[in-house]
């Protein structure tokens, strides 16, 4: 009886001993949270999902043995901050791991936002008045950023827009200036993407507006770059 006694407890130590040590590991390892619309999910011209910033971010991780989870389902084509906001509200549940999304950010250690590319060019084929969506659009993304901030304290990159469809540039520089003025609010770090959505070897069709993987590799070194900031 006393061995057996002996062989429980030796059982028992072995296993918490091993549960520590793994909680211990995943705790100094990076906890990745992506949410986004087409640009965040990496679409391209022929409808299908490719390589996106956040993958070269996921891989970036792997490569260093540093990341204990991923993210991304959130991200999801044509996402606006409206409904990422009711997402926010109702704390959806994730369709892969079935966690709430609350609780994913709440995990995070970095969470990426893009949103705002695909909203603008679906309501540029609807109308050229900008200015009421613009002001839901900002004030929806200071009530995303408030909600976020209320229970997590981590990193935030936000990521600014650029010309889509008939989203001009002059409506994007607009929609970007009021946008790097939220992320200062909120203390998240603000991406512009202005300039690197001018460059014609960016796009694999000139007449669609989502980027190719020389694109995403740019923007995954500039979002490092970010990172390494104090």
């Amino acid at each position: 009886m006393k061995r057996r006694y002996k062989l429980l407890i030796i059982i028992f130590l072995g296993a918490l001993i091993t549960c520590i040590i793994y909680f211990s590991t995943q705790k100094e390892k990076t906890h990745i949270v992506a949410i986004g619309d087409g640009v965040a999910l990496g679409m391209t011209p022929y409808n299908l999902v490719g390589i996106s910033y956040n993958d070269y971010l996921k891989e970036y991780y792997e490569n260093k043995n540093n990341l204990a989870s991923f993210n991304n389902e959130f991200c999801l084509s044509h996402l606006t901050i409206d409904k990422l906001l009711s997402y926010l509200e109702k704390n959806s549940k994730g369709d892969k791991t079935n966690k709430y999304l609350k609780q994913s950010i709440e995990q995070a250690d970095i969470l990426t936002l893009a949103l705002g590319v695909d909203e603008f060019a679906d309501i540029s084929l609807r109308t050229n008045d900008y200015d009421k969506y613009i002001t839901e659009y900002i004030l929806n993304y200071k009530n995303v950023l408030s909600t976020i901030r209320s229970f997590y304290d981590k990193k935030i990159i936000i990521l600014g827009v650029y010309p889509a469809m008939n989203f001009s540039k002059n409506e994007a520089l607009i929609v970007n200036k009021e946008l790097q003025k939220v992320a200062q609010s909120y203390k998240a770090k603000y991406l512009d993407l202005f300039a690197l959505s001018l460059k014609k070897e960016y796009y694999l069709q000139p007449q669609n507006y989502y980027l190719n993987y020389k694109a995403h590799q740019k923007i995954f070194r500039d979002i490092l770059t970010l990172l390494k900031e104090k």
